[in-house]
């Protein structure tokens, strides 16, 4: 609705000329010290909408004059209590000391409000209404108040829904930058953690916030960062997503090369590496640069846990995507190309499981991963109640009653499924493998094993190739880094992690200067 209201008034503005947002700004509406000509400046520029609220008042001042003034807020942005007690109670029970003019000055002394700032513009105080601020203005003064008192409900603070941790933090990001920063603040109280704001959208205004730690992230990397982002010129923004696909280096790459989270924790740890965090108001996702595809792998939680584990679920995750995209790939390649690779003991009950079945391997088998992505896609897009019944029900159909009919084999049935339980151990890339065993069982149904391997050849080929922000994909494999490996596909103890990764650019190497001995009594 708000984009509407916008989109509305920047046509009016614009009164058929093709200046940009910032001609515009420079060629701008000034207040008018007549406050009533102001007031219908904004009605024409907001449209007369009926949630834009104009409320008229008086000032007593010390001699029985009176100083008319004008409150602008758009219902249901702004704290009303707050405009109430802070702006109308204080101006209007007590009287100003009009021998010393500068009314204006002592209004903003008496609000108690602290983002208040001064604006002489019509054209940026009608952005800043619809964002959800009160413009104060005074009759005999070119310049108005904007009082930052939001009061629009947002979403309570809870632990995220697709990155749930065991041992950790439960807290996660919300739809609101300024309590996203604070989550920041609070885990790294520290000067050097600065926040940049910038606003991309010519309708939507969206604010974008970089998130770095300036002594330790590489000042070439945020340069890059902010060039990329103030080179995007669009009508909207409505998500992380969409600046993800705007930045990124190879927006055509089936590899998502810049990272996402709904965790502060990760999000703060990732900070302390080197990397910077961006920030979309309005999406609980935010977005982290330079992400490698060991990202992927890894979780915060493996940090909590001892390394023995922690390597141990981190070659597991490793093994379940590889198994995720090539095992309906190498199960049609043995089965139609190289039968030999098939033990003579398990040779006999496949063929005997395929005998009433109708359909060649090939159809058989990509019937099934078609299926099992629409029972997935349903049990995510259906409610929670009505998902999980799903998920059960298309088990039993896809299951039992397609082997007891005929339809399907039973080896196909566990070599699909393996797959597919496989990649929920990997969700951040769960879309990139659905894509990856598509593409590999083709290579395998037409070329058998010799098209497996060329296909895989590809792929780790482009993998390589891949870069985010211009730093390697595979590293720290591709470029070799071995002081990172300590913490790669396996994790050595914290204590062996002395320096930052080489594989992220930065400009603090050491991370741990000393610890404690062990075995002291």
């Amino acid at each position: 609705m708000r984009y509407l209201k916008i989109k509305s008034i920047m046509q009016k503005m614009k009164q058929n000329t093709k200046w940009t947002q910032e001609e515009q700004f420079n060629n701008s509406i000034l207040f008018s010290s007549d406050v009533h000509k102001n007031e219908e400046k904004l009605k024409q520029l907001l449209d007369s909408s009926d949630d834009i609220i104009f409320h008229d008042f008086i000032i007593p001042l010390h001699d029985g004059r009176t100083l008319k003034a004008l409150l602008v807020i758009v219902d249901g942005l702004i704290d009303e209590d707050a405009i109430r007690n802070n702006v109308l109670e204080p101006l209007t029970k007590e009287s100003l000391d009009s021998s010393m003019g500068e009314e204006l000055k002592q209004v903003k002394e008496r609000i108690s409000i602290f983002n208040t700032k001064k604006e002489n513009n019509l054209e940026k105080s009608v952005y800043q209404i619809l964002k959800g601020n009160t413009l104060l203005l005074l009759d005999g003064y070119s310049e108005g108040l904007l009082l930052n008192a939001p009061g629009y409900e947002v979403r309570a603070i809870s632990e995220p829904q697709s990155d749930r941790a065991v041992r950790g933090a439960h807290d996660g990001f919300i739809e609101s930058s300024p309590t996203n920063i604070a989550l920041l603040r609070r885990r790294i109280p520290h000067p050097s953690l600065q926040f940049e704001t910038i606003k991309i959208g010519e309708y939507s205004q969206t604010d974008i916030t970089i998130g770095y730690v300036k002594d330790i992230a590489d000042p070439k990397l945020i340069e890059r960062i902010k060039q990329r982002l103030e080179q995007i010129k669009v009508d909207e923004i409505n998500n992380s997503g969409e600046i993800e696909q705007f930045i990124e280096d190879h927006p055509f790459s089936i590899f998502p090369t810049i990272g996402n989270t709904e965790r502060p924790d990760k999000a703060s740890a990732l900070l302390m590496e080197g990397r910077i965090v961006i920030i979309v108001n309005g999406d609980s996702v935010s977005l982290f640069v330079p992400s490698l595809f060991l990202e992927n792998i890894k979780s915060i939680e493996d940090y909590s846990s001892r390394p023995y584990y922690s390597s141990f679920i981190r070659m597991l995750r490793f093994v379940s995507f590889v198994i995720s995209i090539s095992l309906p790939g190498i199960y049609i390649a043995a089965i139609n190309f190289h039968k030999v690779m098939i033990p003579s003991d398990m040779i006999v009950p496949i063929i005997q499981a395929r005998e009433t079945v109708p359909f060649p391997l090939a159809m058989e088998i990509a019937m099934m991963i078609l299926m099992f992505e629409v029972v997935r896609e349903a049990g995510v897009r259906l409610p929670q109640q009505i998902g999980s019944a799903l998920s059960i029900v298309g088990a039993l159909i896809l299951g039992q009653v397609s082997v007891s009919a005929g339809l399907v084999g039973a080896p196909t049935i566990i070599v699909v499924s393996i797959s597919y339980i496989a990649a929920f151990v990997i969700t951040p890339i769960a879309d990139v493998t659905a894509l990856l065993r598509i593409g590999l069982f083709i290579a395998s149904s037409l070329f058998g094993g010799y098209g497996l391997i060329v296909a895989m050849l590809g792929l780790l080929t482009h993998m390589i190739s891949l870069t985010s922000f211009g730093i390697p994909f595979m590293a720290p494999f591709a470029p070799f880094y071995f002081q990172d490996w300590k913490d790669s596909l396996i994790r050595l103890p914290l204590r062996w992690k002395k320096q930052r990764p080489k594989s992220i650019p930065n400009q603090r190497k050491t991370r741990i200067r000393s610890l404690p001995k062990t075995g002291d009594k």
